[in-house]
């Protein structure tokens, strides 16, 4: 290995690392996500969707490096770009730091998915929620207003009385 190789081969392994380290921190945003919605504690999504949104920021400055730098080597700039540079210029750890570096993304994904099932399951409990209290209102001679403003019913007391 020449020392111009040498010197991309350690150049490659620290953009691989410096980009595993921003997928798992995607990674423990994304479980503490899909934890607060198991906990039911959506006033933990704001704070995360904050920091979920800027490593997806850091994410896609990285990749945009990595390609541009497959591009200007004469390779796609994506996985199978990645794949024939390094069948051509990869050493064993560069392989393993980039199949490592997938099976992160495949596990953000996965985990995506779990989070999207689980925010499905949380409108479909409120949209119940609401169909109960619209069929109870619409029962009630209406009890509730469009606005959501209570109205009085049309027999009996005012809501509003003693």
């Amino acid at each position: 290995m020449s020392p111009g190789d040498a010197s991309r081969s350690s150049a490659l392994i620290a953009k691989l690392t410096v980009e595993s380290a921003a997928w798992q921190a995607l990674l423990n945003v994304l479980a503490e996500e899909e934890q607060a919605l198991v906990d039911g504690e959506a006033g933990r999504l704001g704070p995360l969707n904050a920091s979920k949104l800027a490593q997806l920021q850091t994410l896609g400055n990285l990749a945009r490096a990595r390609h541009d730098e497959l591009l200007a080597a004469g390779h796609s700039a994506d996985h199978a770009g990645m794949n024939a540079w390094l069948a051509q210029h990869g050493q064993p750890e560069q392989h393993a730091r980039w199949r490592h570096l997938c099976d992160m993304e495949q596990q953000a994904q996965a985990l995506n998915q779990r989070i999207g099932a689980l925010i499905d399951l949380r409108l479909t409990a409120v949209r119940q929620a609401l169909n109960v209290l619209i069929h109870a209102a619409t029962n009630q001679n209406g009890l509730y207003d469009q606005a959501g403003q209570s109205v009085a019913a049309s027999k009996g007391k005012p809501l509003t009385a003693a």
